[in-house]
């Protein structure tokens, strides 16, 4: 009994020992190791969007896959994994059955909005955010390149396709893409991202100066007319932003460092 309980209190104290807190050296040798941060990327993906925005993009996404060739759709149908496959081959079948759009989604998408692309417009909007260079845009792909556009500051990110995948969360209605968009389609989207005080200002970015027509009608508008206010509305903001570091003098900052 004696010995029992001696053998106790020696594991208790050896616990103990093994449970003490970390030396000072071993303090400063742990904040020396290295420690993981999150690329760019990473970073961009982590950032959480409305409700109201992913709902809208997600509709958006399923209805340029829907404009997929029937070729594509039946070849992801037959890429179903069985019992027998190896965790590698359920892997690449997996990302072969991933949903996907390409170029040819986004002719379809424009034929319906009645716009004509110029050039090769249409292939540099897949080019500039196909991170896997499969000329496809993937759901991943299709987010990374939202999130990077509303949270750029540079106004330097490519924003070909995000301009098109905007103009169609606008134009999302009740199941369908219409062709025009009007002040109420953009009201709810532009609310949620940008607030109520800065609300009238996005709106006048897209519709200019008026929002009704001469005869007091909801003023509609295309997705080319879209198209060219973004244009402006980009260049504009990327204008302010190098005039202000044409301003901005860090000799100036330096001396009054200096002074204090």
């Amino acid at each position: 009994m004696q010995s029992t309980q001696k053998n106790r209190e020696d594991n208790n104290s050896s616990r103990s020992r093994s449970e003490s807190p970390l030396s000072q050296e071993e303090q400063e040798r742990r904040k020396k190791l290295p420690v993981y941060e999150k690329t760019l990327e990473e970073k961009i993906m982590s950032k959480k969007i409305k409700a109201v925005e992913k709902d809208r993009l997600i509709k958006v996404f399923n209805a340029l896959i829907q404009l997929e060739p029937k070729r594509v759709e039946q070849e992801m149908d037959g890429n179903k994994t069985t019992d027998g496959d190896t965790k590698l081959g359920k892997q690449k079948r997996k990302k072969s059955n991933e949903p996907k759009f390409s170029a040819k989604a986004i002719y379809a998408m424009m034929k319906k909005l009645k716009y004509t692309p110029i050039g090769d417009e249409v292939e540099r909007m897949i080019w500039e955010i196909d991170e896997d260079l499969d000329e496809q845009i993937s759901w991943y792909e299709f987010q990374l390149m939202f999130k990077r556009c509303i949270k750029d500051t540079s106004y330097l990110e490519p924003r070909g396709l995000f301009n098109f995948v905007q103009f169609l969360m606008y134009a999302y209605d009740k199941e369908a893409i219409k062709n025009t968009i009007t002040v109420e389609d953009t009201l709810e989207l532009l609310y949620v991202r940008c607030g109520r005080q800065n609300l009238d200002g996005e709106i006048f970015k897209i519709f200019g100066q008026d929002e009704k027509t001469a005869d007091g009608q909801e003023k509609e508008i295309t997705y080319s007319e879209y198209l060219a206010q973004m244009k402006k509305k980009d260049f504009n903001n990327w204008t302010e932003l190098e005039n202000k570091k044409k301003k901005y003098d860090p000799s100036k900052e330096q001396n009054i460092n200096k002074k204090d």
